[in-house]
């Protein structure tokens, strides 16, 4: 009697569905297809690192503000010791 006035039980209707995994694996395709994207662009587009980016090359821009004393009051060249050729502790 109860089937023929209503097609599901409260606990039928209450159910939950599978659509979750559906909306979950979309989302993990693309964020592995951004991922993928990113590695590529890594690999084929971007160049080598440029030089200026080298432990010389930055020890060498430091000694040449160093020597023009650039920001001299509160800036780098502030924190160094022009009598003692040494950082100031």
């Amino acid at each position: 009697v109860y089937r023929m006035k209503f097609n599901e039980t409260y606990a039928e209707m209450n159910k939950g569905t599978n659509e979750w995994k559906t909306i979950l694996g979309g989302v993990l395709f693309f964020l592995g297809l951004t991922g993928v994207i990113l590695i590529w662009q890594k690999h084929f587009m971007y160049g080598a690192i440029p030089h200026t980016f080298s432990e010389e090359w930055l020890s060498a821009q430091t000694k040449r503000m160093l020597d023009m004393r650039v920001n001299p009051v509160e800036g780098i060249s502030a924190q160094w010791d022009f009598d003692k050729n040494e950082w100031k502790k």
